[in-house]
């Protein structure tokens, strides 16, 4: 009998040991995948006609991790001068690789007619638009096609003066 419950106690100790290893290697898991960097790099005025306005917006994205990782979706509220100008759920697919930096374009369509007439009275005056401003917020997420110990969704904010950010010419 002592022979059976030296060895019922050394199968207990070897099982708790190994238990022990599986979850302190789990609790290590959160931390493989650091959170990217997210700002806006540039807005670019696609086109406006009649009362809307379509951008494209260049988000800046940086992996600090040592795998890469998938976007599948952009999903933001944009705010200019204080209102709401356009709610965005956007399809992208873009894989950032290790240690790089990517730009990630989206497309936002507005039809706020304060926004738009502000930027068409700026965009035809040849002064220059050091005194002009145009606020602008940007707050939203972007969903990942995240493996098993990254999160599905990274949230990212950025907000200042829309003129600051206007790319030099006009995408089409």
């Amino acid at each position: 009998m002592t022979r059976y419950s030296t060895r019922v106690k050394s199968v207990r100790i070897a099982g708790i040991f190994f238990l022990i290893l599986i979850l302190s290697g789990c609790a290590g898991c959160g931390k493989l995948f650091e959170q990217p960097g997210l700002k806006i790099h540039s807005v670019h005025i696609k086109k406006i006609r009649n009362l809307e306005a379509f951008f494209r917006v260049d988000i800046e994205v940086y992996n600090p991790n040592l795998i890469s990782f998938e976007i599948k979706s952009i999903e933001c509220e944009v705010e200019m001068d204080g209102k709401s100008v356009a709610s965005v759920d956007y399809e992208v697919k873009a894989i950032i690789p290790s240690r790089s930096t990517v730009i990630v374009p989206f497309e936002v369509h507005s039809t706020s007619f304060d926004i738009i007439s502000s930027l068409l009275n700026i965009l035809k005056s040849n002064r220059k638009t050091e005194n002009k401003k145009i606020e602008y917020k940007i707050k939203g997420k972007i969903n990942l096609s995240s493996p098993f110990y990254a999160p599905s969704s990274i949230e990212f904010g950025s907000d200042g003066n829309l003129l600051d950010k206007l790319g030099l010419s006009r995408q089409k």
